[in-house]
């Protein structure tokens, strides 16, 4: 099966950074560009929500955040998905197990730091996301499109066998 598959268990831990939350927000699934793109801003969203409910006088600071990386990562997924690279991807549907497996390693990562000591690492994650530049935001889309295709690519591989 797929999620036993070292490949598979390989990407999507790379996609588990401790970045966001699945349950505040509608899970998308419809493409492989729409899931890309899901699941990066809620890698950050983990962050900013789980924050603004530990550390209220950091709320606005991370709503606003918030709002400034959904925007620069919908213009900078615009260029990324009508590249010659992705530009497959923007209608290619995601196998459910790549969505459910996607979606418990969010949920671990959301988990993870939830442990934390919000009083210590929120500044902190406020301040590093704040800083993030549009390169840095570019190559973590640009992971998670890869990753996500990869996986694709290999379960349409097993299910051709």
């Amino acid at each position: 099966m797929i999620l036993k598959n070292p490949i598979f268990i390989a990407l999507a831990t790379v996609l588990a950074v401790p970045v966001a939350s699945t349950s505040e927000a509608a899970w998308s699934q419809s493409s492989v560009g729409d899931l890309s793109i899901f699941v990066t801003l809620q890698r950050f969203r983990i962050y900013a929500v789980h924050c603004s409910a530990e550390v209220p006088q950091l709320k606005p600071k991370f709503d606003g955040l918030m709002e400034d990386l959904n925007s620069r990562i919908q213009g900078i997924s615009k260029a990324l998905l009508s590249s010659d690279v992705f530009n497959g991807v923007k209608d290619k549907p995601v196998p459910a197990e790549i969505s459910f497996a996607l979606k418990d390693s969010l949920d671990d990562a959301k988990h993870n730091f939830e442990r934390q000591d919000a009083d210590a690492i929120c500044p902190k994650t406020l301040q590093n996301l704040g800083e993030m530049g549009d390169e840095s935001l570019k190559a973590d889309l640009m992971q998670t499109l890869v990753a996500v295709q990869n996986m694709t690519r290999n379960l349409e591989k097993e299910g051709a066998h």
